[in-house]
């Protein structure tokens, strides 16, 4: 594979790629190219399997990436953004000039263009002044050519971008995009489960460092503006006479809606005079099968229809899109497809804090009923999705809250359950709030009790009157901790981390840790280092950096042992220094070892 770099003029290089033909097989069956084109979240250096289909039948291949994907940007067009003002125009240019060179010195009937999703619809307005582009042209899940669904996503671009501006990477219009056309899919675990049945592909398109972008609301307005204008045509123009073209799809589409928005577009390209217009339907595959070439065979299917050794035709029945977003709505809204309230779609935006399908509600409902007045008023859509828009960033931005809490406090769970000491969280009237086992075991220990049926309820009570004891202890102000001593020894210790010092202001809100020794096991130095990262908010290094100094190793030899240079021990040192509250080695190991580290040790 060759690549290189094409300059333009007005825009980032364009990363262009080429897969050719071995010489003394274009001698034999002459010069026959193929391009390809990416979609959305990939780009041409994933598509090297389908090259290499293409290639093996003596077709010379090229591909690049179009401004704002890939390897085509630079600090003026950075990955996921095109222009809010001429982002579309400039990227159908782009793909006209790889066209060319990709084309150049090739005839008419021997050119081959393979296009899905956004490319297809770019190809679709370079046809519009370049009707002898290619004897033969698939298009594989093309957006459609459906108005209603290009409006209401150029809206929603256009109020986003009032809020967050043209150019910020916007997750939240990426969510409901993907959610949007995932709606209708039975198994997804990602957004990203619209391109394909087989995990393994989305994880190398999510894992791919120039793949999956989260574009800018200016790169969606662009995108549903282009797929206006690409379904757009002027009345005289036609494609050359003996135009043919195939639609590929799979049977999972989320694009084509399992091919039910196919229909509309066979009749588009028919009116633009193409004169064979073909379909297939791929069992299994949903839009990204051009990923998916040892799967599928997709270069193989496409041969045979070049070379006419078949002409297939999906069996389909056409979808409208008010039928398809009646069905939607009355599989997953206990209301159905009846027109909501402003106030109930507010109501909506903040029940999807717990469920998040309800902001994909939102969005058909918002279709449904722009279908069914038979003509969008978009200046009514705009006015509508402005004014619920507040309520949906906020409800999004406190989903997003949650979600994180709740992952946070599951690993959190995780850890604390591992650790070979008990820890128990405590809120401000020291109730008892989470422990793990080993607590329950220590206190147990400490002061047994007969009614095992009701031992949360007795953990609670127990930790009550432990703390009671100690109730004389004073709890340093400066460092936020106190011994807690039973029957006159040293068992358990209460700190007060600074992570929680907002939480500890909320009704029963997480304010203290209560340590208590496990009398079975001995402690390691694992334990210590997680107990002092939790202690004092110390990274993982920093900590042991820390526990080393308190050991008594000096730094030449914390950085022998650790495998860094000295200096780096040292600036872990002085952030630990900062963290802790010390200022000096001796005043680090004083602390360390008064505090529960110490009391461990």
């Amino acid at each position: 594979m060759e690549a290189k770099y094409l300059p333009r003029p007005d825009g980032p290089s364009l990363y262009y790629r080429h897969w050719p033909v071995n010489m003394t097989r274009r001698l034999y069956s002459g010069k026959r190219t193929v391009f390809l084109g990416h979609s959305q979240p990939t780009h041409s250096g994933m598509l090297q399997p389908l090259a290499a289909g293409f290639r093996a039948s003596g077709w010379d291949v090229h591909s690049g990436d179009i401004r704002g994907h890939g390897k085509s940007f630079d600090k003026t067009s950075v990955a996921g953004h095109l222009d809010p003002r001429d982002g579309w125009k400039s990227a159908v240019e782009d793909l006209r000039h790889l066209l060319e060179r990709s084309f150049e010195d090739t005839p008419w009937q021997d050119r081959l263009i393979v296009v899905p999703n956004i490319t297809a619809l770019l190809t679709l307005e370079v046809m519009k002044t370049w009707p002898d582009l290619a004897r033969h042209i698939v298009f594989i899940s093309p957006p459609p050519n459906q108005k209603t669904l290009a409006l209401f996503g150029k809206t929603f671009s256009e109020v986003r971008i009032r809020l967050k501006g043209a150019d910020t990477p916007d997750e939240q219009t990426l969510h409901h995009l993907y959610s949007f056309l995932g709606a209708h899919l039975k198994d997804r675990r990602h957004l990203a489960d619209v391109m394909s049945t087989d995990h393994r592909v989305i994880q190398q398109v999510l894992e791919d460092p120039h793949g999956w972008p989260t574009p800018t609301p200016a790169y969606w307005k662009q995108i549903f503006e282009g797929m206006l204008s690409a379904w757009s045509w002027p009345r005289d123009a036609q494609m050359k006479p003996g135009t043919r073209c195939l639609v590929v799809f799979g049977g999972e589409d989320a694009m084509l809606r399992d091919g039910g928005f196919l229909p509309p577009i066979q009749r588009f390209l028919s009116r633009i005079g193409i004169e064979d217009v073909a379909s297939e339907r791929v069992d299994g595959a949903r839009s990204a099968l051009f990923l998916e070439e040892d799967k599928f065979s997709i270069s193989g299917r496409i041969l045979d229809w070049v070379q006419k050794n078949r002409r297939p035709e999906a069996d389909i029945s056409e979808v409208g899109v008010e039928e398809l977003a009646s069905d939607i709505l009355n599989r997953i809204s206990e209301t159905g497809a009846r027109q909501l309230e402003p106030d109930e779609l507010v109501e909506l935006c903040y029940n999807a804090i717990d469920d998040d399908s309800r902001w994909t509600e939102i969005i058909y409902r918002m279709i449904h009923e722009a279908e069914l007045s038979g003509n969008v008023n978009e200046e009514e859509l705009h006015e509508r999705i402005s004014r619920l828009m507040p309520h949906w960033e906020r409800a999004f931005n406190l989903n997003k809250q949650v979600m994180m809490s709740a992952t946070l406090g599951v690993l959190l769970e995780s850890v604390i359950e591992r650790l070979q000491i008990g820890v128990a969280l405590l809120d401000r009237q020291n109730d008892l709030l989470h422990c793990n086992g080993a607590f329950e075991t220590s206190l147990s220990g400490l002061l047994p009790h007969d009614d095992a049926c009701q031992i949360h309820e007795t953990a609670k009570a127990r930790v009550k009157s432990l703390l009671a004891e100690n109730e004389a202890a004073v709890i340093s102000r400066q460092n936020g901790e106190r011994l807690i001593v039973h029957e006159g020894k040293p068992v358990g210790f209460q700190f007060f981390p600074t992570a929680l010092k907002q939480t500890s202001l909320q009704r029963h809100g997480p304010a203290s840790l209560l340590l208590l020794r496990v009398q079975t096991g001995e402690d390691t130095s694992e334990t210590r280092k997680t107990l002092i990262e939790l202690a004092y908010g110390l990274t993982g290094k920093e900590a042991e950096i820390a526990l080393e100094i308190a050991e008594g190793r000096s730094l030449d030899q914390i950085a022998d042992n650790q495998g860094i240079l000295v200096s780096t021990a040292r600036g872990h040192l002085k952030k630990s220094f900062q963290k802790i509250g010390v200022h000096s080695q001796s005043e680090l190991v004083a602390r360390l070892m008064a505090g529960p580290v110490g009391w461990l040790k």
